[in-house]
């Protein structure tokens, strides 16, 4: 019986270093680094800036008012209340876009079971849009608007008042009536709860300038509209008297400090935090949520350039993970894995996002992604198909 040689140190060494540079592992290699690579990217495009930013809130220089950047927000310190529900009331605000493209909410009232439907100031574009909960035939609180056009302009300052009387809603832009609505059906509930200014409740972040803001239980005169909104054009306080006391009245005459003070008796003052917040963000928010406005949902240019880019950000790895494990013992289950791999990291990204005010925690982006994997998983099995058929010719 003959015993095999055994081989010497070094050539166990060469041996062992030609499989390592085989084709198959330096592939195998390849494609775990572009996995990695593709994973970091994913992280940090997910993820950034992993901490709460700096509040983009500070005061105008050489006059009354608040500048309310990218990522801005301020709110009351306490929540507001009305004796009369159902009475009349009115809500004064002089203010200033950024920019007339883009939308976001200027003014929010968290007065409502259902946080989006919530009383709010919306611009889109060039248009005033005001919202408020309603209800349906079931009972079911859904969100009612109201928008006017042509309220913006680029570089204008201009004086919104909204007034509730005798079962209708009239706007007045600059002390001149706009618009009038007999079923919009804004009452003074609507403004009740925490205030919010520059943001919505969930994040809605809106960026310009606001000047002065008043909120009253009873419906101002046009008379007095048209006074109080030639006194906030120059930065002066309304016009009151004993039928007109506001409820709460903001100058913004501070010009420093983190406190806009409330100049009536029930002293809710303003706070500008030092780091951007929401106040109540979302979790997994579900994906049927965006179809039931097409205001800020499925209609939107921003809400399909989400969908194309959260499910083009994981087809690399799709295509890289599947490629990676064809090359390792688990190759049979490789698409199997993938899959999961790819599900799991976008459903740990998409519950880290609800601790980051930046970012906006979605089922909407946990369904893309996997569908991204998925189309990765397809571009593979496809590309290996036809290199196979390839090499067989």
């Amino acid at each position: 019986m003959h015993r095999a040689p055994s081989e010497s140190p070094g050539l166990v060494a060469l041996r062992q270093a030609g499989e390592q540079n085989s084709p198959f592992n330096v592939r195998r290699r390849i494609y775990g680094g572009l996995c990695i690579c593709t994973l970091c990217t994913i992280l940090l495009a997910g993820l950034w800036p992993f901490h709460a930013p700096k509040n983009e809130v500070e005061w105008l220089r050489g006059r009354n008012g608040l500048q309310f950047g990218h990522r801005g927000i301020a709110q009351s310190v306490k929540a507001f209340h009305t004796e009369t529900p159902s009475g009349p009331c009115s809500l004064e605000i002089a203010l200033q876009p950024a920019n007339v493209t883009g939308s976001g909410t200027i003014l929010a009232f968290d007065d409502s079971a259902v946080l989006k439907d919530s009383f709010a100031l919306r611009q889109f574009d060039g248009s005033l849009a005001i919202q408020r909960p309603g209800g349906d035939a079931q009972g079911k609180i859904v969100r009612s608007w109201w928008k006017t056009d042509q309220v913006f302009a680029k570089g204008k300052r201009v004086v919104l008042t909204v007034i509730s009387t005798n079962g209708k809603t009239l706007l007045y832009v600059d002390g001149i009536h706009s618009s009038t609505s007999s079923d919009f059906g804004f009452v003074d509930h609507d403004l009740t709860g925490r205030l919010v200014l520059g943001n919505s409740m969930t994040q809605d972040s809106w960026a310009g300038q606001i000047t002065g803001l008043a909120v009253y239980h009873v419906a101002l005169t046009p008379s007095q509209v048209e006074e109080n909104a030639s006194r906030w054009a120059q930065d002066l306080m309304p016009a009151t008297n004993s039928e007109s006391v506001p409820t709460a009245l903001y100058l913004f005459d501070e010009r420093k400090g983190n406190v806009v003070h409330d100049q009536t008796v029930s002293s809710n003052s303003l706070e500008i935090p030092t780091r951007y917040f929401i106040l109540h963000p979302d979790l997994l928010a579900p994906v049927w949520e965006q179809y039931q406005s097409r205001w800020d949902g499925w209609m939107t240019r921003g809400y399909w350039a989400d969908v194309l880019l959260n499910i083009a950000g994981f087809v690399p790895l799709g295509f890289f993970l599947t490629g990676y494990l064809s090359f390792t013992r688990l190759s049979s289950q490789s698409r199997v894995l993938t899959l999961l791999s790819g599900f799991t990291i976008s459903l740990a990204i998409e519950t880290a996002q609800y601790l980051l005010p930046t970012r906006d925690s979605s089922m909407t982006d946990l369904v893309t992604n996997t569908v991204g994997t998925v189309v990765g998983i397809l571009l593979y099995r496809q590309t290996r198909s036809r290199t196979i058929s390839v090499v067989a010719l």
